[in-house]
């Protein structure tokens, strides 16, 4: 016959309990998970110095405790032992014996981290999906009157015979066929892709990017370490290079003159990721990973934003694009970085092919 004790040590939900004391008389295993404690260092401990990190835990027990309030599914962030914080619903009540007497405090504490994954991921999609019918149009509305305009200057430069004045018509060709780059991106953007996929050798698209950006930087700042073993991958060429050039564009201008960006590949035999659109199956690595400035976390979280950038002339496209990319290809991209010391990008791409 199952016992209360052995019901609550597995719940799936933590369960933290105190006496009339305020001391840990409960603590299972489901707790110890969230939190990264051990049992054995908390129970018998004061609540307050168990959790001195958690304020609002211990108010929650305490005040149902001493003034029989509840908390139900107060959403919070519980502080772990090796770093980090995870985001919990925390559910209160109080504890009385068979006489009816009160004897403690109980809460109930639900891990909420894959719930937040998925409205965070839902609430990006829509974002997306606005900004990309919203780019199209703009794109669109802008493009005619600003071929008219380029039109009308670059006539206007072949009558103007002063030379100062044909240099402001230069600039306003120039600044226009920025425009429409940046404008093309948005398009880019915006339209489904329509991939031509083929059996593609990662390392050579990864050699040709080298080989088009290593101006300006000696031989030795290019580190590659391949593996031999990765088969070809299906995709479409020109995307997935358009992905790498703008991955090893941006470490270049991260690093110093005497700077290192290493590029390396391997084979992932255990990696499954198993998301909507995405076959599953081996999955191939390549990592850009730099030693340049870094990036601040407040502008990590932004990095795959449309129109969001740090650089004086960019178009906050670049990230945003790749990820559309690598995501149309069932891959995924992830970013690690710490300003200061640098920056990694990974790029994860299903095989599709058999070894």
């Amino acid at each position: 016959m199952l016992s209360y004790e052995d019901i609550i040590e597995n719940l799936s939900e933590g369960v933290i309990a105190i006496d009339l004391g305020k001391k840990v008389s409960v603590f299972n295993q489901s707790a110890e998970k969230m939190s990264g404690v051990s049992r054995s260092l908390v129970i018998g401990k004061d609540l307050n110095e168990v959790f001195r990190r958690d304020v609002r835990l211990t108010e929650m027990l305490a005040k149902t405790l001493d003034e029989g309030r509840l908390f139900a599914e107060y959403e919070e962030k519980l502080h772990r032992r090796f770093g980090g914080t995870l985001p919990v619903g925390i559910t209160t009540s109080q504890i009385f014996d068979l006489n009816g007497n009160l004897s403690g405090a109980a809460a109930l504490i639900k891990d909420l981290s894959g719930i937040k994954s998925l409205e965070a991921g839902s609430l990006r999609k829509e974002r997306l999906a606005y900004i990309g019918a919203f780019a199209a149009n703009l794109a669109h509305e802008i493009k005619n009157p600003l071929s008219g305009i380029r039109g009308a200057a670059q006539l206007l430069s072949k009558k103007v015979k002063d030379e100062s004045l044909s240099d402001y018509t230069g600039v306003i060709m120039k600044e226009a066929d920025r425009l429409n780059n940046i404008l093309n991106g948005m398009l880019d953007f915006a339209r489904p892709a329509k991939l031509n996929k083929t059996e593609i050798n990662i390392h050579k698209i990864l050699d040709s990017t080298v080989l088009l950006l290593q101006e300006g930087l000696p031989r030795s700042a290019f580190v590659k370490t391949y593996d031999p073993s990765i088969p070809d991958v299906m995709g479409d060429e020109g995307q997935l290079t358009q992905v790498f050039l703008n991955l090893v564009k941006n470490a270049k201008e991260a690093i110093s003159k005497d700077g290192h960006i290493q590029i390396s590949t391997r084979i992932l035999t255990e990696f499954h990721l198993v998301e909507e659109g995405s076959p599953g199956g081996k999955m191939v690595s390549i990592e850009v990973k730099d030693d340049g400035c870094g990036i601040k976390q407040s502008d990590l979280e932004n990095i795959f934003t449309p129109f969001f950038t740090t650089k004086p002339k960019g178009s906050g496209l670049g990230m945003a694009i790749s990820l559309k990319i690598i995501k149309e290809h069932g891959g995924l991209l992830k970013i690690d970085s710490t300003p200061g010391k640098g920056t990694s990008v990974t790029v994860y791409l299903p095989t599709e092919i058999g070894l």
